[in-house]
């Protein structure tokens, strides 16, 4: 039987833990916030103050003084968007054949080489695909260019995650609704499709993330007619100064979409991500 006392102790001890743990994951986002408000000349001092000795809430007006700052977020909007879609739609296509008809789709070989795509270094290729997308005729400086480019990286992991959502669902069901005279896509709309729906939102999710905070390719094939909010951050700059304020209050602007998406959609992606979970 167990001490009142090692009870305490222990307790005492988890919540050390979590609060050094806290300190750990929030600090960074409480250094950008207070470095937001902070004025140029006091970022740049050798010693670092910890509360900024005046509050500039100015500084998150003042990185939209060039338009082009705006529209640098309303283009990443555009190409994680349509790049999530893009990606969700045929990876929830290619999901379903692999967990439904995988001899026909090309068996768990092809599955494994496609996901395998998701995981070489993106360096690898840079300099290949730009010279493929170049002789496009919609270029590298556009929208499309990154939409498409993406869809290397973001497609794999859809069509890994829906087919094993897919197999997931009950096949007992499909079956069910053709007895009842739907067609396989019928079944396939009006049946599995709204089962997997969480999870499909997870997908979407994980997908828009990436195409929003993507630097590397965004930073050599866009820059002139299209810029992205990655690619605006470093220009933050007044000489050979760095404006340390406005970098950060543009970044947790940038922030804000991702974390509100996560807020509304928290219920379904916790319910997605725990459709792969196999039940003992």
């Amino acid at each position: 039987m167990k001490s009142p006392g090692g009870e305490r102790a222990v307790r005492a001890l988890l919540w050390a833990m979590l609060l050094a743990w806290l300190v750990v994951t929030l600090f960074p986002l409480y250094w950008q916030l207070i470095t937001a408000l902070k004025t140029t000349e006091e970022t740049n001092r050798t010693v670092p103050t910890f509360w900024p000795e005046e509050m500039r809430f100015g500084n998150f007006a003042a990185v939209f003084t060039e338009s082009s700052n705006f529209d640098a977020l309303v283009s990443s909007f555009i190409i994680a968007t349509g790049n999530t879609l893009l990606s969700l739609l045929l990876g929830t296509m290619a999901g379903y054949a692999f967990a439904r008809f995988p001899r026909h789709a090309g068996g768990e070989n092809l599955a494994f080489w496609i996901l395998s795509n998701r995981m070489f270094p993106p360096v690898a290729v840079i300099i290949p695909m730009f010279f493929l997308f170049d002789a496009t005729p919609w270029g590298t400086d556009s929208h499309l260019s990154l939409i498409i480019l993406y869809l290397v990286f973001n497609m794999p992991l859809a069509t890994w995650l829906m087919m094993v959502f897919f197999r997931d669902a009950p096949r007992e069901l499909e079956e069910a609704a053709y007895l009842d005279g739907y067609t396989p896509l019928q079944a396939f709309c009006k049946v599995t499709l709204p089962l997997v729906i969480p999870g499909m939102i997870s997908v979407a999710m994980l997908c828009w993330i990436f195409a929003w905070n993507e630097y590397l390719f965004a930073n050599l094939f866009v820059g002139t007619e299209v810029r992205t909010f990655t690619i605006v951050i470093p220009t933050f700059t007044h000489g050979s100064q760095t404006l340390w304020n406005l970098q950060m209050a543009f970044s947790l602007i940038a922030v804000i979409p991702p974390v509100a998406l996560f807020i509304l959609l928290r219920r379904y992606m916790v319910r997605g991500l725990s459709l792969g979970v196999v039940k003992g």
